[in-house]
């Protein structure tokens, strides 16, 4: 038995620990797990402190998987049984949440080791040692730092309009015209703030519904976590069919439907085990507690939760969500060009295909930007951030994705030293190219 197996061993056996401790009243453990992680938002920061294992500070790096065996010490048909201190539950829930993330650290050091991108040695005796063995940084961490860049700025971006709406809550009586309204608006800006989440067209179709009838079933949950945090009132479950049936009213989609949509929010038995083997997954904005009653967490709806829902449709469908990511393009097409809104700026319509001098097609250009003022032509490879690998072959082949990119950048930069850039800006606006020429050209991916 070499270090990596004696190390898997320890984990299995810690894991074992874990699962060992877990109250009798499951059902109430849950809640006592979903009100710690409502107690320490966690709000993106521009910079937080770096971290050898997950490449910078990561809070919640366990709690999927301390909801993961809290929902497998549990009856799904068995009652919510209320017994024990809350003082009590909460404290353990805190230690629970601390050892899980442990945990969850000693399965990435792991991943790093057989990646090679970390080495270990250990003494036999459950003491290990583990070090950076490569300047080269996991496809992950630049891919969770991208993703984290974009949610912080967009964070900064609505934060104040947050603030604002939330000074101007009213009374808390439900027959106050101006309640739902103000619960609209928050779970907008909300929605405002995860923009980057689910980077498809709006009329784009993922699992049978529009993007746009997503965002309104979420917005609908972002609505009912805050009244039930507003509430003062012990988080308590809900019956999952008159949750879907007031969704189905709001949405005019029908039950049968919406059911499947929330189910895709919710985690339970079934998918717990999928959402946990990443560390640091996007919390869950739903938890399925018993057979049929669901408890809505206000940090999962509010933190990353349509990164829960792309990371569960593609494990009920992996084929059908890979066959939609080309539509993802479309949207990153979109903001780029947002930022290339002035008149002195063209920008070609979708991707331009190259063709070798036999017809075939050579690469393409997935998006492009010609400066008239400077001359100045630009080329863009866009590669979606897909933060969803569950294992060391996973995260090779997304590697491999990004770094695609230079060959792709490579035949492009080919076919212009023979065609010319003009040729390309041509192809983007005849008019403009009749006019003006190319002095300069910049790759982008």
């Amino acid at each position: 038995m070499n270090a990596h197996e004696r190390l898997r061993k320890v984990i299995d056996e810690q894991e074992a620990r874990l699962f060992a401790s877990v109250p009798s009243n499951g059902q109430v453990a849950i809640l006592a797990q979903l009100r710690t992680w409502d107690r320490h938002p966690h709000p993106p920061k521009v910079d937080p402190p770096p971290d050898s294992v997950t490449g910078h500070r990561r809070a919640g790096l366990g709690g999927s998987k301390a909801l993961q065996l809290c929902l497998e010490s549990i009856d799904d048909h068995a009652m919510a049984r209320q017994e024990g201190s809350g003082e009590a539950l909460d404290g353990w829930a805190e230690r629970f949440l601390e050892e899980c993330g442990q945990l969850a650290e000693a399965v990435l050091v792991l991943t790093h080791c057989q990646t090679g991108f970390m080495r270990m040695i250990d003494d036999g005796n459950g003491h290990f040692d583990a070090w950076i063995a490569t300047k080269r940084v996991p496809a992950s961490w630049r891919e969770r730092a991208d993703i984290d860049w974009w949610a912080s700025s967009l964070c900064g971006r609505h934060e104040p309009e947050l603030r604002a709406v939330r000074s101007q809550r009213p009374p808390a009586e439900t027959n106050d015209p101006g309640h739902e309204a103000y619960y609209r608006q928050v779970a907008d800006v909300y929605l405002a703030m995860m923009a980057h989440q689910l980077p498809y067209p709006p009329s784009a179709t993922i699992s049978g519904l529009a993007v746009e009838t997503w965002r309104d079933i979420l917005a609908w949950l972002i609505r009912w976590a805050l009244r039930e945090r507003d509430s003062g009132v012990a988080l308590a479950p809900r019956s999952m069919q008159s949750v879907i049936d007031e969704i189905s009213s709001f949405v005019a989609v029908e039950p049968g439907i919406v059911g499947h949509a929330v189910a895709a929010f919710t985690l339970d038995r079934q998918n717990t085990a999928w959402h946990a083997a990443l560390p640091g997954a996007a919390p869950p904005p739903l938890v399925r507690i018993g057979s049929d009653r669901l408890v809505p967490s206000f940090h999962g709806l509010t933190t990353e939760p349509l990164f829960f829902l792309t990371r569960e449709l593609k494990r009920r469908d992996a084929e059908a969500y890979h066959n939609t990511a080309h539509l993802r393009e479309v949207a990153f097409r979109q903001d780029l060009y947002g930022l290339f809104d002035h008149k002195r700026f063209v920008t070609s319509g979708g991707r331009i295909e190259l063709r070798r001098e036999s017809g075939n097609i050579r690469t393409d250009i997935d998006a492009v930007v010609f400066d008239r003022k400077s001359g100045t032509l630009g080329v863009f490879e866009l590669k979606s951030q897909d933060p969803f690998a569950r294992s060391t072959d996973e995260l090779t082949r997304q590697r491999d994705n990004v770094l695609y990119a230079n060959r792709q950048i490579s035949g492009v930069l080919d076919w212009l030293k023979r065609q010319g850039a003009g040729a390309i800006l041509e192809r983007v606006d005849r008019q403009t190219a009749k006019t003006f020429r190319v002095h300069k050209v910049y790759p982008f991916v």
